[in-house]
């Protein structure tokens, strides 16, 4: 149909369309369209943006013999004659007829998604068919779609309180039953070929009519397509096809025919072609018609421009060779009556390939359940995760299996060497505990005995160390000749910093005459300095008994020797 852009083009989806269709092969394309009488035959290929018929072949049809309603027996016969001709098709289209299509225009609001276009065109296409939507392929193309401007200049008008002046796109909708798409998919298998795509005639028609007379496609035009058997009523306006009939004719005429009957059935058609005319002339899209064009390659289009001509004030014409196409030279006379294929086959090389596709037709935007994905992926994530999380711990268990398997002789051989030193390490095991335990237990030991008074007053009869939550614990018992000592003993220790509480005094008389005991717990304080060097003095050391030997300095050494040499 026509060239507007698609609805959200851009760059990178333009990208992806050259892309795909030289995935597809648009460089090279075969068309084939068969009617009652002859087999038409277009091959051309793409080149550097440009479109170039290599072959076109027309084929008569065998007067009997063949069944044009069995898929099957037609599509043998075209892949007999594509063999005799030397032409292997790699991508090939065919195109339906106007009689086995439903063709309508509709309007809907402005869209940027084709597949919330392709939705709504499901939707209200559904309501106008004859047969349930599940049973149709439906395509569509926006024939016209409204520019920015002109979106923003009817919201801005204030006056259009009806809406009737809103800007619209417009889009063609057609539809074909499946039976037909298998029809054709069943011709192209039995013919030894792949079908890339089932378009329109009167698309590939309006095709056609862009080559051949681009200057009017813009205008409203008329376009009457003749074969023998069917004639397609196609018209035109502002390049969009807004009525399309297809009629049955009957123009083959033997060969001992009058001239009188050709004049008679061009009469009865032209009634049947202006009937068409007047019908669109009842329809909303009604636009005077600037052009009246009779294609097609029968050889009576001049008589039926007269017969057109003598029934009313129009000037209608033949349809002029496409002009802008580069054709061989032997061909260039077998282009008439092929104007379905080869408009086929330029619709689908085009960048946007067939206008109408029931092939592949556009498909609506599919609504997913956004919550429902979102928990799949979060699934998909977590059972990632923990196979990873199995896996990293499969390896390192299996690294640490090997180190174990590796240290185990050496385990063993230090296990048989413990029994040998078992007690030697049951010893040290308990000075380790007893060291991490303590608070400096033996300096302390060291430092009360400086402090305490000398055994003449009081000697210490048990001691022992334990601890107490974070705090270490002395605890010893004195023995002592009177009262007075103990509590100067306790006096002292508090001056200390030693922390205990206070210290009954039991009398025990004892066999060396020590009347008093008293039992301490001293607390340790966190931060306790005993410095010995300050208590040395504390007690004086006792005089010398008269019977000492170092009292008479028996002891004393010779400071000199004499020389062992004399």
């Amino acid at each position: 149909m026509s060239e507007l852009k698609p609805i959200n083009s851009n760059m990178f989806k333009k990208g992806l369309d050259r892309i795909t269709n030289r995935l597809k092969g648009r460089g090279e394309i075969t068309a084939l369209d068969i009617d009652q009488r002859m087999l038409r035959i277009v091959h051309a290929t793409m080149s550097r943006g440009l479109s170039r018929v290599r072959r076109i072949e027309l084929i008569p049809l065998p007067a009997e013999g063949l069944d044009l309603k069995s898929p099957k027996a037609t599509g043998e016969w075209i892949g007999k004659q594509l063999k005799r001709i030397r032409l292997t098709p790699g991508v090939a289209v065919m195109a339906a007829r106007r009689g086995e299509s439903i063709l309508k225009e509709y309007q809907f609001p402005p869209m940027k998604d084709i597949g919330e276009m392709a939705s709504m065109v499901r939707v209200r296409a559904s309501r106008d068919l004859p047969f349930p939507e599940s049973q149709a392929s439906i395509d569509f193309t926006v024939t016209k779609a409204p520019n920015k401007r002109e979106i923003k200049v009817t919201k801005n008008d204030s006056s259009n309180l009806n809406k009737t002046n809103e800007a619209k796109t417009n889009v063609v909708v057609s539809a074909i039953k499946n039976e037909t798409l298998i029809f054709y998919k069943t011709m192209a298998e039995s013919a030894g070929f792949t079908l890339a795509g089932l378009g329109l005639r009167p698309m590939a028609s309006f095709r056609v009519l862009k080559t051949c007379v681009p200057d009017i496609v813009k205008n409203a035009v008329a376009l009457i397509s003749i074969r023998r058997h069917e004639v397609d009523v196609d018209i035109l306006v502002d390049g969009r096809l807004v009525f399309s009939r297809e009629l049955s004719a009957n123009l083959n005429f033997p060969e001992n025919h009058k001239e009188s009957d050709i004049q008679n059935n061009l009469i009865q058609l032209s009634k049947e072609i202006y009937r068409c005319l007047h019908s669109y002339e009842g329809s909303e899209s009604y636009q005077k018609l600037d052009h009246l064009l009779v294609a097609g390659g029968t050889g009576i289009e001049e008589k039926l421009c007269q017969c057109l001509d003598s029934q009313s004030n129009l000037k209608w014409q033949s349809m002029p060779p496409p002009s802008g196409l580069r054709l061989p030279k032997n061909i260039k006379e077998n282009t008439a009556r092929a104007l379905t294929s080869l408009g086929l086959a330029l619709g689908f090389l085009d960048e946007g390939g067939l206008a109408v596709n029931f092939l592949s037709p556009k498909k609506p935007v599919v609504k997913r359940n956004e919550g429902r994905t979102k928990w799949l992926l979060g699934m998909c994530l977590l059972i990632a995760g923990t196979l990873m999380m199995f896996s990293v711990q499969k390896r390192f268990k299996s690294n640490a299996q090997s180190a174990l398997d590796e240290l185990a002789p050496i385990y063993s051989k230090l296990k048989k060497d413990e029994r040998t030193n078992k007690i030697i390490i049951r010893t040290g095991d308990a000075v380790t505990a007893w060291s991490k335990e303590s608070k400096d237990w033996l300096g302390h030991f060291a430092f009360l005995s400086t402090v305490l008074p000398s055994c003449e007053k009081v000697y210490l009869k048990n001691l022992g160390t334990r601890r107490v939550g974070q705090n270490g614990v002395i605890t010893f018992q004195l023995q002592a000749k009177d009262s007075s000592t103990l509590h100067s003993v306790e006096s002292r220790l508090r001056e200390l910093g030693y922390v205990f509480k206070s210290i009954p005094q039991t009398p025990g008389n004892d066999r060396h005459g020590y009347t008093f005991r008293a039992s301490f717990e001293l607390m340790i304080p966190d931060n306790f300095k005993h410095d010995l060097k300050s208590y040395l003095n504390t007690n004086t050391p006792p005089a010398r008994i008269n019977d000492d030997i170092h009292a008479n300095g028996l002891s004393s050494i010779e400071q000199k020797r004499e020389d062992s040499n004399g």
